[in-house]
């Protein structure tokens, strides 16, 4: 199984446990109001380290840093989104740096690290807002293991 689907697949559930009024949504980036509220997964980039071993052939194992955002999207009162994106932010990050299943699928059972995180809100008929809270999850990658 390619690690790189496992975590993001564990952590899209994670994601979605920490408010399950959320509609749960992978890649999406066009999102109506009338889809909201929502978390969001967004796969995110991923870079091979450079730290390999000198003579390593295409098949060597290499370390993989991969940076997915989660993006929690509400629709609320504008004085009350501020503080409940915080919150939603203040859940995930508890609930992805503590989950056994995502620290089982990182080197070491302990490399997910949070990245930050970033708000964005905009007016119309209410207040919409949104927050991208962004881990690094460096993993092992197995050529011939990905399939």
């Amino acid at each position: 199984m390619d690690p790189r689907e496992a975590i993001l697949a564990r952590l899209l559930e994670v994601a979605a446990s920490v408010d399950t009024s959320l509609a749960k949504r992978r890649n999406e980036t066009d999102v109506s109001s009338s889809n909201l509220p929502a978390v969001i997964l967004f796969d995110g980039e991923e870079v091979a380290r450079e730290t390999d071993p000198a003579g390593r052939t295409a098949a060597t194992l290499r370390h993989i840093d991969m940076t997915p955002e989660v993006q929690f999207r509400l629709e609320a009162k504008a004085e009350d989104v501020g503080m409940k994106l915080n919150v939603l932010r203040a859940k995930l990050i508890k609930a992805v740096l503590n989950d056994a299943t995502l620290l089982g699928l990182v080197i070491n059972g302990r490399a997910i690290r949070y990245q930050g995180s970033m708000t964005a809100t905009e007016r119309g008929r209410s207040m919409e807002g949104g927050i991208g809270v962004a881990f690094t999850f460096t993993y092992l990658l197995k050529p011939d293991d990905v399939a």
